[in-house]
């Protein structure tokens, strides 16, 4: 009787772990980044230019129930840090905004948006969210752009330099050869020289992620990598292509990556793109106005002298040798103090990509698959 006891507990107790086992199992496989149907939101919608770095999978995704608009955010603390613009369907952003605040303040958290654009301002203002400047994207209109004239005079002089001394420039699309992957991979790495890789709003290697996008490759007379960039686009009928990750070898010639942009532009102009994003410029023409608030001047000082972790005047000078736009980018923020919220976005992205994918929000697990 005793052994027939004994054997039924340790029957149920299996059963119990199996089952437990298969749940977590289907669980995790059912939560996991799911980029078919982020694909298929951009691709239907369109994006903009912080779109790409969805794919990084070290944000979680907020869907909205009709599956036409989606956030990114990183949870810490008690906020929620949204990156960019709401994306997706053009006629719900703002309904799908305010579905992505009812959820925030049933979760009892306060979102914080970073590098939005002009387009929700009055938004963010109705709902009582303080706005800053943070600085300006950078675009070249390729419309505009040409390495005719005396203008564009230095263009010439990089590209006749690189192309007489036997560079080879291309630009490659995915899928990729094992073989390029480890040759991004090596110069990504001497690139790094045991640093470690940023995320949220600043891109990071990984094979996965550079292989959705083409790229940009300068190889030397022995035909070997010595720069890259990849190359995402918005996905609208207008695209803008983005210069998103940009990695060069320690022994490259002086203007190596000015031939790539340069290149690049030419390459993208005739594949019929309208404009190509360089980026953020952080702090530019923050606080230029006379009635700049405290904090604008503060942020103009740290712009104009620098500081010891990065050169903001110099990143600003060098797209300005390609860029003809330039789009003003926002924090709105609310019920914190705007220093706080600066150190907490600065730890967000120094903290190194996680190499386990980061599970989408408990708000999708209850919808049925859009793909």
């Amino acid at each position: 009787m005793l052994n027939a006891i004994i054997f039924l507990f340790l029957f149920v107790l299996i059963l119990f772990t199996l089952i437990t086992y298969l749940y977590l199992y289907k669980q995790e496989d059912e939560n996991s980044f799911n980029v078919s149907f982020v694909l298929w939101l951009l691709k239907r919608f369109g994006g903009n230019t912080l779109s790409h770095l969805t794919f990084l999978q070290d944000k979680q995704l907020f869907i909205t129930n009709n599956k036409s608009v989606l956030l990114s955010y990183r949870q810490k603390g008690s906020r929620l840090y949204v990156l960019g613009d709401p994306i997706g369907s053009e006629n719900k952003l703002k309904d799908g905004l305010d579905e992505f605040l009812l959820f925030a303040k049933t979760e009892g958290k306060t979102p914080v948006f970073y590098q939005v654009t002009e387009k929700f301002l009055s938004t963010f203002t109705e709902k009582g969210y303080k706005l800053f400047k943070i600085g300006e994207e950078a675009k070249v209109s390729l419309e505009q752009f040409t390495i005719e004239g005396k203008k564009s005079g230095k263009f010439r002089t990089t590209l006749n330099k690189f192309n007489r001394e036997g560079y080879h420039f291309e630009v490659v699309s995915p899928p990729f050869s094992k073989e390029l992957l480890q040759e991004l991979r090596m110069v990504s790495d001497e690139w790094l020289n045991g640093r470690k890789e940023k995320s949220f709003s600043v891109s990071s290697f990984s094979e996965e992620y550079i292989s959705l996008f083409p790229v940009s490759l300068l190889r030397d007379t022995n035909k070997r990598l010595i720069a890259f960039a990849s190359l995402p686009s918005n996905y609208q009928e207008n695209a803008t292509l983005s210069i998103d990750l940009m990695r060069y070898t320690n022994d490259s010639p002086a203007g190596a990556m000015d031939m790539v942009f340069i290149s690049t532009f030419i390459w993208a102009k005739n594949s019929g793109y309208s404009s190509c994003s360089l980026g953020l410029s952080p702090l530019s023409n923050v606080g230029v106005e006379e009635n700049a608030s405290l904090k604008e001047k503060i942020a103009r000082y740290a712009f104009l002298n620098g500081c010891r972790f990065y050169n903001f005047k110099g990143l600003r000078n060098y797209k300005a040798k390609f860029a003809t736009e330039w789009s003003p980018r926002y924090i709105a923020y609310k019920r914190v103090s705007f220093i706080y919220v600066i150190l907490q976005i600065i730890s967000i992205v120094k903290q190194e990509p996680n190499s386990k994918r980061l599970f989408l929000s408990r708000k999708f697990f209850n919808q049925k698959k859009a793909v």
